[in-house]
């Protein structure tokens, strides 16, 4: 749910805090106060483009952060937890996500966990998060895509609708590699050409780091002569020459153990430090003759090696920089020269192959399409009944399920129709232009659909366009009972949908220093009659009207 919206400098509200609650929220006001503003505020954050006109007038920047709590929605946390994962930005460890966005005269920021993060995918959280219903574009079910998404929801074929992608996938891959066959025909220079290359690359029988080996063994056949002369003048210096270290090491040790006579505690000491650099001394001169030994002099053996370095570099000039690409290129080249001189085969099967998988997707998407046609027509009579408690006493909702090519998701294309009226005919929920019509469409789709659909915040603007009486202590119920399922967040003109709220606010428009500003009020239970009693059309709250209000309340919240 949506817990806490904060607003800075937009439009006409300079700084505001909302702590919404769970359940039906609703705010209130007189036309103008700047209800809309919320809207706008929730749709940058749902990822709208932002216009920097929004800002209020001398702000330098305009801020927007709602703190959204998804600890008790464990699917949809992992499910936002994976796209920020794999967009690099912090997961919501403790079940709380931050959606920010910063808007300057030059620049346009938007941050999730505090993480700078690209419009698109802030849109993306969005559409997880919050459905706003009005005269607006953030609708996700006027999309055909969404449509059918929700139809297997209602349906319960989800796991249907993955077979199908998965079958899908696995079709195209197939005919991607027919494709790619058929204009990689084999032709005889091609067959040569890999032969030679197949044939060059094992002729050299490359050995695992050999080129890093002959690379070493050759700098040092390329200095032979001068690490021999180094060599000798450092074991000369050891040890074999005058004034040699081992000659001089010999001479302090006889005077250590003359001290050692005297002093045994700190002779003893020195002389046995003394022992250990002697035998890292000896150790020393080991390796260096060890060393000298492998020093290749033979200028024989040094050709050897460069031809060898040359057959190497020639092959990573030609296949790859490396060991790994030139295998790489060799078993690129086994595999393709055994396709081309089997191509007939290799493409039968191929034809094979795609004519089973694409079998094995149609007839999964055929059994998919039943499902839908018969979750179709129960879902249609389900959302009639809806609309018909809302007002329209004589509409139709259909829901047409059409053959189409095979896609992703199965054969069928949905399309979602509603005529609101006898006459009329009939309309795709497109083509709708009141917005106090598709606000009511949404209501009864989302509550016949809330048990389905994953979205866990619901917003409705003007969905009590040209209603009343007891259409709108209906519309009222149908937001309270959708409250029990998500988070609603309702701005209204109705006391009957106002009494049923969880959490009640009121937007107010105050002007202070020639400055007009809109703030709103989170309203008690006395506040909350008063304002209900206002709507109600009753003058300086007198009793009869307050009274009523009252009783709107009580009948609302019992």
């Amino acid at each position: 749910m949506l817990s806490t919206l904060v607003i800075k400098n937009l439009a006409l509200i300079r700084d505001l805090t909302i702590e919404f609650a769970p359940g039906l929220n609703v705010v209130t006001g007189e036309t103008g106060t700047g209800k809309s503003i919320i809207i706008g505020a929730l749709q940058l954050i749902l990822g709208q483009r932002a216009d920097r006109t929004m800002m209020r007038t001398g702000a330098d920047c305009c801020e927007i952060n709602v703190v959204v709590e998804l600890a008790d929605e464990s699917v949809l946390l992992a499910d936002v937890n994976s796209i920020l994962s794999e967009s690099g930005v912090p997961v919501c460890e403790d079940g709380q996500l931050l959606v920010g966005r910063r808007i300057t005269g030059k620049t346009v920021r938007n941050y999730v966990n505090s993480t700078p993060v690209t419009l698109q995918l802030l849109s993306h959280i969005g559409d997880l998060l919050v459905d706003v219903h009005g005269p607006y574009d953030h609708q996700s079910l006027l999309h055909p895509a969404k449509q059918l998404e929700v139809l297997d929801a209602f349906a319960g074929s989800q796991t249907e609708r993955q077979a199908c992608a998965d079958h899908y996938r696995q079709w195209r891959r197939i005919q991607e590699q027919i494709v790619e066959a058929e204009n990689d025909i084999p032709s005889p220079d091609k067959i040569d050409v890999l032969r030679y290359q197949l044939n060059e690359i094992r002729t050299a029988d490359l050995q695992a780091h050999e080129d890093n080996e002959l690379t070493a063994r050759h700098a040092l056949a390329a200095n032979g002569q001068r690490i021999v002369e180094i060599v000798n003048d450092v074991r000369a210096m050891l040890g074999d020459g005058e004034d040699a270290v081992a000659d001089q090491l010999s001479a302090i040790m006889r005077r250590l153990h003359e001290l050692e006579v005297i002093d045994e505690n700190v002779g003893g000491q020195f002389v046995a430090l003394l022992d250990g650099i002697i035998a890292e001394v000896r150790n020393l001169a080991d390796e260096i003759n060890t060393f000298a030994d492998n020093v290749e002099l033979d200028p024989r053996q040094f050709a050897r090696i460069e031809e060898r370095l040359a057959v190497i570099q020639k092959l990573k000039r030609k296949y790859g920089s490396t060991f790994e690409k030139i295998i790489e290129h060799a078993d690129y080249a086994a595999t393709a020269l055994e396709r081309m001189e089997n191509f007939e085969a290799f493409r039968n099967r191929l034809q094979a192959e795609e004519e089973a998988a694409k079998s094995a997707l149609l007839k999964r998407a055929g059994r998919l399409s039943k499902k839908r046609r018969r979750a179709a027509a129960r879902l249609a009579r389900e959302i009639t009944g809806k609309l018909k408690m809302l007002g329209f006493k004589d509409c139709g909702f259909t829901i047409a399920v059409e053959a189409t090519e095979p896609g992703p998701y199965g054969c069928d294309a949905v399309e979602f129709s509603f005529a609101p009226n006898i006459g009329e005919g009939t309309k795709s929920l497109r083509s709708i232009a009141s917005s106090g019509e598709i606000s009511r469409v949404m209501l009864a789709v989302k509550t016949v659909l809330a048990a389905a659909d994953s979205v866990p915040v619901l917003v409705f603007d003007e969905i009590d366009a040209n209603i009343g009486g007891v259409i709108a202590a209906e519309v009222g119920n149908e937001l309270r009972a959708l409250g029990n399922e998500r988070q609603v967040i309702c701005i209204t003109h109705l006391p009957q949908v106002a009494a049923g709220a969880n959490q009640h606010f009121r937007v107010e428009k105050k002007v202070q220093k020639n400055r007009t500003s809109a703030t709103v009020v989170a309203l008690n239970k006395d506040d909350r009659i008063g304002e209900i009693a206002r709507m109600l059309g009753g003058a300086n709250s007198s009793t009869v009207v307050m009274k009523h209000a009252e009783e709107l309340v009580a009948k609302a919240t019992s």
